[in-house]
């Protein structure tokens, strides 16, 4: 059966368009917001889009367009804050992973390693707001978009210890692909891959964390793993519809 989302998306689409005219509007005639909450919004929104043009109307360099703008407003709260300027702790931490992700799926390896690089090294913050898994996550995802293997295979093992415990098992499959990365073994990175399609499915149902979102139409984060991992040179096959072909860069 198809996700519920499926069948409300292009009504959402719509929706979302006249919002995000509302609060872009909002943000750019008052200068940048003092918190970063509406350039979150707005993020929020282009992501949104971004996988909504793409599933309704096939719009694939918007989709990669919408999702690199998106995460620039993430880059742009590090160095705000890094400015000085009154950013909220919440707005710096690992859980902006998720962005880097978005970044992976848009195939923009440039911003991704832009994003990397003002990720981490903000233990009090990090102590305060990030949950373990997430913690795990980013600092794992940051050392593999840089490239950096001797921190590669210690938060490669972590993160896959995180994802043992009880509540964080569907992603293993995220797990598994960092190790394949890692090795260098495009049979484990596809299994990964796989596990990854399969359990995503679990993740949009019942108190998932990707259920009533856009994710249940399109798995971004996959498309960001499977990315980094032809960027790696592994040649990953799609799992369409959630990770299709035409989204990914060639290895």
């Amino acid at each position: 059966m198809m996700p519920e989302m499926h069948k409300r998306i292009p009504l959402l689409l719509n929706e979302r368009r006249r919002h995000y005219q509302v609060i872009f509007r909002k943000l750019h005639e008052r200068g940048e917001d003092d918190k970063g909450g509406r350039s979150a919004s707005v993020a929020d929104s282009l992501r949104f889009l971004a996988v909504a043009e793409y599933v309704v109307e096939n719009d694939v360099s918007g989709f990669k367009s919408k999702l690199s703008e998106s995460a620039r407003y993430q880059l742009r709260l590090f160095e705000r804050f890094e400015a000085g300027e009154p950013i909220p702790g919440s707005y710096v931490v690992m859980l902006s992973y998720q962005a880097l992700l978005d970044t992976l799926a848009a195939g923009d390896f440039e911003l991704a390693l832009s994003l990397a690089t003002h990720m981490g090294g903000r233990d009090a913050l990090e102590k305060q707001h990030d949950h373990p898994f997430d913690y795990a996550m980013g600092y794992t995802l940051k050392w593999f978009v840089l490239g950096d293997r001797e921190e590669m295979a210690p938060w490669a093992a972590k993160f896959t210890a995180v994802c043992a415990q009880k509540g964080n098992n569907w992603f293993r499959g995220y797990a598994k692909m960092f190790n394949a990365i890692l090795d260098q073994d495009a049979n484990r990175a596809n299994t990964g891959l796989e596990a990854l399609a399969h359990d995503h499915k679990r993740l949009c149902t019942g108190r998932g964390v990707f259920r009533d979102s856009e994710d249940e139409v399109l798995c971004v984060w996959g498309l960001g793993m499977a990315n980094l991992a032809r960027r790696e040179g592994l040649e990953v096959s799609a799992q369409p519809p959630l990770i299709p072909e035409d989204l990914l860069v060639a290895c």
